[in-house]
């Protein structure tokens, strides 16, 4: 039997347990809401190069696996199966007043094979004007276009958001950031600025290198966002800078992994930038982001992007998607090294305006550039539904 983790609180809790409690002679307003998907997959065909990643220790039947989502060790093998994608979340607000409220979510799922409840988001919120939000606490962190929303499956056209661009190690953050939000000149625009750290612990990426625990840190983290929308069109930009460090428990004891302690120190430096591009034009449907990760000289850098584009025809939307993400050396050595890409097919029928049913097959290539590759395709099926 797996084990179950712990639901541990941050401290903001406390605060908000104090505020109920001096606001309970009046009424406070709450809202809730949920979501959740039921998904099963299976690698129907897969082979090739065995690098040992994902690690057969713990994943038997690769390299004939496919990683669906890197952020959270969701890896399918060559039977059919519904734990690696299948979660539920549910999201509710406490208001105090017209002006101050709090926000929590928890989430359920299976990360690298453990059964996971952990909270998301949990933060307080100020309307400091009827343009700007002052906000605290516990969030997702808003590297890519879909990051703030990649769990609720129901609000995108895929099974998953492309794994070649949203797979990273650190997909929260706590700490502080300012929303502004506008009008101007016929386009909606929104803008964030924030700043925080997160320190993860048993990190569920780490498991796909080795079975033991790996915690992996960001700190120092300053972001920035900006979107804009005006009809059937929206494009967004982002910017993230941090400094990251992972340590792995092995048996010899706690070892730094990155950056390499004797040329680098405790810590380096790492760049997130993105740009995203997304039309939605009478039946039209078309998505596309474009990233850049900078992570010398510890561990090298990655160029991602994605393009995908359909055509709604009744409630049935056909959708074509290619993404690859492209590694480059480290230290001194800045060369194309590798080259991950995917080519997704996804049916996705309109059940009603809370739920849809999807079929997605994959093709997936990792090309090492010295004629050695890795090969698999997936079929995925899923029920996704909000509430």
């Amino acid at each position: 039997m797996r084990k179950l983790h712990a639901v541990k609180l941050p401290k903001i809790g406390s605060a908000i347990a104090l505020l109920i409690a001096a606001g309970s002679a009046s009424a406070i307003d709450y809202s809730y809401s949920g979501f959740a998907n039921l998904t099963a997959g299976k690698v129907i065909s897969g082979g090739g190069l065995d690098i040992g990643y994902p690690t057969p220790q713990t994943w038997s039947k690769c390299p004939s696996c496919y990683v669906a989502d890197f952020s959270h060790g969701s890896v399918y093998e060559t039977k059919w199966s519904l734990e690696p994608e299948s979660r539920a979340g549910l999201q509710g607000t406490v208001n105090f007043s017209s002006d101050f409220s709090f926000t929590g979510q928890v989430m359920a799922r299976h990360a690298a094979k453990e059964a996971k409840v952990e909270i998301e988001w949990a933060f307080l919120s100020y309307n400091l004007s009827p343009k700007f939000t002052l906000q605290a606490g516990r969030k997702r962190l808003p590297l890519f276009y879909f990051s703030d929303f990649q769990d609720v499956s129901f609000a995108y056209n895929w099974v998953r958001v492309p794994p070649d661009v949203y797979g990273w190690a650190v997909v929260n953050y706590n700490g502080a950031n300012i929303t502004y939000r506008d009008d101007i000149a016929g386009w909606a625009v929104k803008s964030n600025a924030y700043a925080g750290q997160e320190h993860s612990k048993d990190n569920p990426i780490g498991k796909l290198e080795r079975p033991e625990r790996q915690d992996i840190s960001w700190d120092n983290m300053l972001g920035i966002d900006l979107e804009l929308n005006r009809d059937w069109f929206t494009a967004r930009f982002s910017y993230n800078k941090s400094k990251q460090r992972s340590v792995a428990w092995l048996p010899e004891g706690q070892v730094q992994t990155s950056p390499d302690p004797d040329l680098y120190g405790k810590s380096s430096p790492q760049t997130f930038s993105s740009a995203a591009f997304n039309i939605d034009l009478d039946n039209w449907v078309g998505r596309s982001e474009i990233s850049r990760v900078t992570r010398t000289p510890a561990r090298g850098s990655y160029k991602g992007f994605m393009l995908g584009g359909g055509y709604r025809i009744g409630k049935f939307l056909p959708m074509l998607t290619v993404s690859q993400l492209k590694a480059y050396g480290s230290g001194d050595d800045s060369r194309h090294v590798e080259t991950d890409s995917n080519i997704g097919v996804t049916l996705r029928y309109q059940m009603s305006d809370s739920s849809s049913l999807k079929l997605q097959v994959d093709r997936s290539r990792w090309d090492f550039l010295d004629g050695t590759d890795s090969k698999r395709k997936l079929v995925t099926l899923s029920y996704d539904l909000i509430f």
